[in-house]
């Protein structure tokens, strides 16, 4: 029996995406039969943020969900599997670990195909197409993640594989017939990692996809690295993630509030320079550390972020230009000092700390904690909110995420110079107990930070009597310095303090002209009152 072979081939840059998605494919371009191939062209599109008219965004999605046609999928996925189903997938699942290497993808596939953990269509086209995708996806899996099959979210995967394979596209597909339009899926919201290759799997077997994230959060970004997607069309706005709509919306925009919006978007458009507040709250804050002169300090220090060289928004990531700097002995012109050190400190962003060590150390083993936060040997966000010693519940969602993303890469790219006989897990370790306890002032530094505006300050005066600064205080100050916060660290003696904990460059070094041992900090001095206040006051004296 000739074998027949169905290729789905991506569409690049369709004219119109969501039209494109709800024609059938006989009517694009692309689509041969032959006795040998049937060769469509299929769309996937990934639609970031909400436009102007956020109404007409939600009318769309609940227009889509009335088209008989297309399937809308979220985190309603039906999770039933059959008790036969699941004990085979364990015994299988059981031989893999098992095997020194773990088992082929061949073999793994032909094994669950044999136990019938992978649905069977009438079709022998159709049937080969299924195995053929699911070996595809099987791989990219494996190529993705650092430990491969043998990763801890390999079993979570292929259960949900099964699940889904028998409770979705059997349902949708067990009387198709290859030259039949393959169906077409709307995911809408966030996904978890078995989703989203599930997702690629309809891709694969040549589905319609298109992906909506209100909020703009590109989840597929590092799972699609052979370009899956025919567009990412994002929007200029975002807002948050809401239930998807069961009615249209009735409200209608004036002329007068288009024009308004409208407006606003030019006005505020991520590449104008011009933002309005908390613009970018939604954002993850990425810093970048300028080098600068001594007298460089305090010019930027009064600067706003989007003003500051370098300020940029690259995707979803806002890159805040920032000081990290040491400032060693004292300058020989001492009221400059002193004033230089007081202007900073005048920000109302401020934090100032004059004892040492600052922060908390703990003597609580985060092992579990830490390995329960891993996915894939790296750690996820998504865990590191939901686990149980998080604190910081109380703040805004966003900001949850911000800090809980700034943990991860303080974490994977560590600042922190490794202890003799430390492992790179022990810091890593070491990095991330500190982080699960930030100051309660620092919590509220950063709830009033507005990533294009003022940026907040963190000033440090390692007075001679004071103990030296601990390791723990290097962890925090290496995990604000990513965040985004200025940072000045006064030391008059000039002795190692960063230096011992930091890697070379984290920081900028400026010496003064004198190294002095018993310079206490001076507070600023009470302004003298001009001659014409005093005059008032006396006369409100005497009359």
């Amino acid at each position: 029996m000739q074998t027949i072979t169905i290729e789905s081939v991506l569409e690049r840059d369709p004219d119109d995406w969501l039209q494109a998605f709800q024609d059938s494919p006989k009517l694009r371009a692309l689509y041969e039969v032959t006795e040998q191939q049937i060769r469509f062209s299929r769309i996937a599109v990934r639609v970031l943020g909400v436009p102007i008219e956020e109404d007409d965004y939600f009318n769309s999605l609940y227009t889509l969900s009335q088209n008989p046609s297309v399937y809308i999928l979220s985190e309603e996925l039906n999770k039933h599997i059959e008790q036969k189903d699941f004990q085979a997938l364990q015994s299988i699942l059981e031989q893999h670990q098992q095997t020194p290497k773990g088992l082929s993808i061949n073999r793994l596939i032909a094994m669950m195909y044999g136990h019938q953990l992978i649905p069977k269509h009438d079709d022998v086209t159709m049937n080969r197409h299924l195995q053929l995708a699911t070996i595809r996806v099987v791989e990219r899996f494996r190529d993705q993640q650092s430990l491969g099959l043998l990763a801890n979210d390999f079993r979570r995967f292929l259960i949900d594989m099964v699940k889904w394979l028998k409770n979705h596209w059997i349902q949708w597909a067990k009387t198709m017939k290859p030259t039949d339009d393959f169906p077409k899926v709307v995911w809408y919201g966030e996904t978890t990692i078995s989703q989203r290759y599930f997702l690629l799997l309809l891709m694969e077997l040549g589905c319609d996809v298109l992906i909506f994230h209100p909020a703009a959060i590109d989840e597929f970004a590092e799972v699609d690295v052979t370009n899956m997607f025919s567009i990412t069309h994002a929007y200029a706005s975002q807002t948050t993630l809401q239930p998807f709509p069961d009615k249209l919306r009735d409200r209608q925009a004036t002329v007068g509030y288009r024009s308004s919006q409208h407006f606003e978007q030019l006005m505020h458009d991520q590449q104008s320079g011009v933002y309005r507040p908390w613009q970018f709250k939604d954002f993850m804050p990425r810093s970048l550390t300028l080098r600068m002169t001594y007298d460089d300090i305090f010019i930027y220090a009064n600067e706003k972020a989007m003003v500051r060289p370098k300020f940029e928004v690259i995707g979803n990531e806002v890159v805040i230009p920032v000081i990290f700097a040491k400032i060693s002995g004292v300058s020989s012109r001492r009221e400059e000092y002193w004033h230089y050190m007081h202007k900073i400190l005048a920000s109302p962003q401020t934090v100032f700390v004059q004892e040492f060590p600052y922060a908390k150390a703990s003597r609580a083993n985060f092992h579990f904690h830490y390995k329960h936060c891993l996915v894939n040997g790296e750690l996820s966000t998504e865990r590191i909110l939901q686990s149980d010693w998080w604190q910081y519940d109380e703040l805004s969602l966003e900001l949850q995420q911000a800090i809980a993303h700034t943990i991860k890469t303080s974490c994977e790219q560590p600042l922190l110079k490794q202890l003799p006989n430390e492992s790179k897990y022990d810091l890593q370790l070491f990095l991330f107990k500190q982080m699960a306890m930030i100051p309660k002032e620092i919590l509220r530094l950063l709830q009033s930070f507005d990533y294009s505006q003022e940026v907040p300050k963190l000033v440090l005066y390692q007075a001679p009597q004071q103990p030296t600064l601990a390791r723990e205080d290097a962890a925090l100050l290496a995990f604000l310095n990513r965040f985004g916060v200025d940072i000045v660290f006064y030391n008059p003696t000039g002795k190692l303090d960063l230096e011992k904990h930091l890697q070379e460059d984290t920081f900028d070094g400026h010496r003064l002209e004198h190294m002095v041992f018993d310079l206490q900090y001076e507070e600023p001095k009470q302004q003298k009152p001009a001659p014409d206040k005093m005059i008032k006051k006396l006369f409100n004296r005497f009359f």
